[in-house]
């Protein structure tokens, strides 16, 4: 991956929008702790469908893409928001905090999606960005 595109995820905020949570890589967060505890989990990951490797999808693509997801998350606690970068001429993309998902089924999810990188942590520990292989175990249905 080049250092560009490193840096711009680095730089996003990963917002929740209800509860309003803005989560940043290397960042302690403790309205996001406070979310986990109340729902008695520890690992959670944060996941865009959008724009597969980073190439623009159609809006409509996206949101098909996203209802897919949501569709395959019902069994998790999840919250809806969007990552937000520095550079405007990105459109915000939607994603979902998901509580309680183990680092291998975020990986997993991740990589079905053909994303670069997700967002995973573990309550009281600063969220990191996990920089995805394109190697694609999660099976289409």
């Amino acid at each position: 991956m080049n250092k560009a595109l490193l840096k711009a995820y680095r730089e996003t905020d990963f917002n929740v929008f209800n509860p309003a949570i803005t989560i940043k890589i290397g960042a302690n967060n403790d309205l996001l702790n406070n979310l986990l505890l109340k729902h008695c989990v520890e690992e959670w990951a944060y996941i865009t469908p959008f724009n597969p490797y980073s190439n623009v999808l159609s809006e409509e693509q996206n949101e098909q893409r996203y209802k897919e997801l949501k569709n395959k998350i019902v069994n998790y606690k999840y919250f809806e928001g969007e990552g937000v970068g520095k550079d405007l001429s990105w459109k915000p993309e939607k994603s979902f905090l998901i509580l309680g998902i183990t680092k291998e089924q975020a990986i997993e999810i991740g990589n079905y999606y053909e994303q670069n990188a997700i967002v995973y942590g573990i309550v009281y520990q600063l969220p990191e960005l996990l920089i995805l292989k394109s190697l694609m175990t999660f099976q289409k249905e």
